[in-house]
């Protein structure tokens, strides 16, 4: 009966450093769903409403079974239409026109993720990215409009779950939120900052 425990806790001891180190040199592809709630200028300025359009995904390397890196690309759309009203559109000029706001932002970053509790079944995570920010900015007066696509600085910082799909599984369920700086000057707006809900699935790649 003992020779029989020791063999079941080898094995045990076993499985964990191979589930561990065989998250080592891979590669994870993150697919997640993204809500977008504006804040600060870009929601009194121009977007009060929440994007449920958009979504993220992320190639990481797993340096070990705490660290991972690589790159993390998004897309989310906002509009927002705003009831008729009288607007100045020069020296003594106004107008009476119903105001549309189309904004689409495409971020590419550089991202890290580190695990503190690599070890445990659930592992949280918090995450930093730094990188670009294609914006493709449409702005309507009635039916008149104007528009531009800029690439701008943007900055991540986030937490989040993976909740593995099973015990010794590196692919799992991914759950978090992050905070997107998101800095712009054209059109007299200088802010598309925003809080970001995401869910979704992370897979290992082999």
């Amino acid at each position: 009966m003992k020779k029989i425990k020791i063999v079941f806790a080898a094995l045990g001891i076993f499985l964990i450093s191979q589930s561990a180190s065989a998250q080592q040199g891979t590669f994870k592809l993150d697919l997640n769903y993204n809500y977008s709630l504006p804040v600060s200028g870009f929601k009194s300025d121009l977007i009060n409403e929440n994007s449920s359009r958009g979504f993220m995904g992320a190639l990481m390397y797993s340096f070990s079974d705490k660290i991972t890196a690589g790159l993390d690309f998004g897309f989310q759309d906002y509009y927002q239409k705003y009831p008729r009203a009288l607007y100045n559109i020069g020296k003594s000029q106004t107008v009476s026109a119903v105001l549309t706001n189309s904004i689409q932002t495409t971020p590419v970053l550089l991202k890290a993720k580190y695990f503190p509790l690599s070890t445990s079944f659930l592992k949280p995570y918090i995450s930093v990215g730094a990188g670009a920010n294609v914006i493709d900015f449409n702005q309507y007066l009635g039916e008149f409009g104007s528009g531009q696509t800029n690439v701008k600085f943007r900055a991540q910082g986030g937490i989040g779950l993976l909740i593995p799909f099973a015990k010794f599984s590196s692919s799992g369920f991914n759950l978090g939120a992050t905070y997107d700086y998101a800095p712009y000057n054209r059109f007299g707006y200088n802010n598309l900052s925003s809080i970001n809900f995401q869910g979704g699935i992370t897979i290992n790649l082999k």
